[in-house]
């Protein structure tokens, strides 16, 4: 499991002190809940921490490239994501709050984070091209390489029983 920590020691008691950060890892504790993503190809990460009146802030920009099949024609297609990310860590953080990340001692996890945002922010349905043609219904042949000789029915449905 991919660990990404900041030691914020330096900038704990300092009013608006900051770090800048780098990361460029593979984290393999991606788990989207239908399985459609891989994420083989490392992550980047780049920003600062803000020490905010106690609350740690994270701002920077990540990058990342998944595998996953077209939802047209199950082609193998690669995606590729630019995330603003904006998120807040507390220490000692005593009630749940959906909005803050909690942590303990000098240090904070920000591979949560960073998951949070990449689940939240891939496409519901992934396309290979706009056009894409997807397969037959009937007989599964891939209608973007050639035609199939199955008939289209149509029925009306406000007649069926």
């Amino acid at each position: 499991m991919t660990v990404m920590r900041v030691d914020t020691s330096d900038i704990a008691k300092i009013n608006g002190a900051s770090l800048e950060i780098e990361f460029f890892e593979t984290l393999d504790d991606i788990e989207t809940t239908d399985k459609a993503y891989i994420f083989d190809k490392p992550v980047s990460f780049k920003g600062t921490v803000v020490n905010v009146k106690g609350t740690i802030m994270l701002k920077g920009s990540l990058k990342a490239e998944y595998g996953t099949k077209c939802y047209r024609c199950l082609k193998a297609i690669t995606g590729r994501m630019e995330i603003p990310i904006m998120e807040r860590f507390a220490k000692n953080l005593k009630e749940t709050d959906d909005e803050i990340y909690a942590y303990k001692g000098d240090e904070i996890d920000i591979t949560r984070a960073l998951t949070d945002n990449i689940i939240l922010n891939l496409p519901m349905k992934q396309v290979c091209r706009e056009d894409c043609k997807g397969l037959c219904v009937n007989c599964g042949l891939d209608l973007n390489k050639e035609q199939c000789d199955c008939k289209e029915e149509k029925t009306n449905l406000h007649f069926e029983v």
